[in-house]
C-alpha cells in the first residue's frame, strides 16, 4: 500500500480563558481567540509488515521517527514524551481495529515549528497523525480526529482549544468550550496575509503549567473572559482584525503573561525592531500564548506586508539570538 501523508496547520492563541471543571473532557477547553498558519505538521503513514515490542510500552508498535523543527532526527529517548504521544495513538487504533499482528503501522513525522512554543503543534501533531491512521486504515468516521485529539489533549494537560480551532481554520473566535463539533463553538473568517513567528531558543513552556496552578488560571480567565465578551459582539469578520490585536496586549498585560521577565524581554526585542523598520506603521507584535514566543503581525488585513520585509524584521532579529520564520494564515477549513 502506498503511504499516506497527511498535513494539519499550527495555531496561535492570542488570548483565553481556561474551563476545565467539567468532568467530561469534550466539555472543557477554552474561549478565546487566535489565528491559524500554514506551517505545522506533516505526518506520513505506512504499512509495515514487520513489528517489534515496544520497550517503552511492552507492546507490538510500528516505527515512529519524529524531525524536529531544524531537521534534525528527535532522539527517543530524550524526547520520550513526544514519541510517547504518537504511540498512544498508534496502540488506540490497534485496540479499536481490526489489524494483523504480523502488521504494524509506521509514522514519519515533520515538525515546522518548534514544541512549547505557544504554537498548538501537539494539537496539530495528533490530529495529523489520527487523520493518517484513519486513511490508512480506511476508517470513515466523520470528525474522528477532531474528538479524539481534543480528548487526549485534555487527559495530557496539552491544549485546551487548539483543536477546536483547527477545526475552523483562518482566524478564530472560540465562543464555548469543549470539542468540534459540539460542544465546541467556533466561528472564524479568512486572511490572505504572511506573518512572522519568533521565539526564544533557550525558553519553552508547557499548557500545564499554567493552565494547572490556581493562580495563573484565575488572572487568565479573568482577562480572557473580559476581552471575548467584547470581541463577541457584532459579526466576526475581517473587519475585527485591529480590535483582536488590541485585545492580544490588553490581555497579556491583565492576565500577567506580560509581566514575566522572558516574555517581556522579547516583546521588547520585537518591538524594537520593528520601530527600527522602514514599515512600522504597518506592522505590530503579539505574544502567542502559552511560549516565549511572538507574531509580527500586520496592522490590517486590507494592507498586508510583503514576506521580502518579514524576511527582513526576521534576519534582524535572529543577528539578536532568536529563531524566526515567516509563514501564512492558514485557510478556512472546508
Amino acid at each position: 500500500m502506498n503511504p499516506v501523508s497527511v498535513h494539519c496547520p499550527a495555531h496561535i492563541t492570542l488570548l483565553f480563558s481556561i474551563h476545565d471543571a467539567d468532568s467530561r473532557p469534550s466539555h472543557q477547553g477554552s474561549r478565546g481567540a487566535g489565528f491559524c498558519v500554514e506551517s505545522g505538521v506533516r505526518v506520513e503513514a505506512r504499512i509495515s509488515e514487520r513489528s517489534f515490542i515496544d520497550d517503552h510500552r511492552g507492546e507490538v508498535a510500528g516505527r515512529v521517527r519524529i524531525w524536529d523543527s531544524d531537521g534534525a532526527l528527535l532522539h527517543i529517548e530524550e524526547e520520550l514524551a513526544s514519541y510517547r504521544m504518537y504511540s498512544d495513538i498508534a496502540s488506540l487504533f490497534r485496540q479499536s481495529v481490526s489489524i494483523d499482528e504480523s502488521e504494524s503501522v509506521d509514522l514519519d513525522i515533520w515538525l515546522e515549528l518548534p514544541r512549547s512554543q505557544g504554537f498548538g503543534m501537539s494539537a496539530a501533531g495528533l490530529i495529523a497523525a489520527i487523520d493518517a491512521h484513519a486513511e490508512i486504515m480506511k476508517i470513515d468516521e466523520v470528525d474522528i480526529a477532531w474528538r479524539l485529539s481534543h480528548d487526549y489533549e485534555r487527559a495530557k494537560s496539552t491544549g485546551l482549544g487548539d483543536v477546536l480551532a483547527l477545526s475552523a481554520g483562518g482566524v478564530e473566535l472560540r465562543l464555548e468550550p469543549g470539542a468540534p463539533p459540539s460542544p465546541g463553538s467556533v466561528v472564524a473568517f479568512a486572511a490572505e496575509a504572511p506573518v512572522l513567528l519568533v521565539w526564544s531558543p533557550d525558553e519553552g513552556r508547557h499548557t500545564s503549567g499554567y493552565i494547572d496552578s490556581p493562580d495563573w488560571r484565575d488572572r487568565i480567565s479573568g482577562a480572557g473572559e473580559a476581552a471575548v465578551a467584547r470581541l463577541r459582539e457584532g459579526e466576526w469578520n475581517a473587519a475585527r482584525w485591529s480590535e483582536l490585536l488590541v485585545e492580544s496586549r490588553r490581555f497579556a498585560e491583565a492576565s500577567g503573561l506580560l509581566a514575566e521577565p522572558e516574555r517581556k524581554a522579547l516583546l521588547q526585542e520585537v518591538d524594537s525592531v520593528i520601530g527600527a523598520s522602514d514599515d512600522s506603521d504597518s506592522l505590530c507584535a503579539s505574544l502567542c500564548m502559552l511560549g516565549v514566543s511572538a507574531a509580527v503581525l500586520p496592522r490590517s488585513l486590507e494592507r498586508p506586508v510583503d514576506e521580502a520585509v518579514l524576511d527582513e524584521v526576521g534576519e534582524s532579529l535572529r543577528s539578536l539570538g532568536m529563531c524566526a520564520k515567516v509563514t501564512r494564515i492558514a485557510a478556512l477549513q472546508s
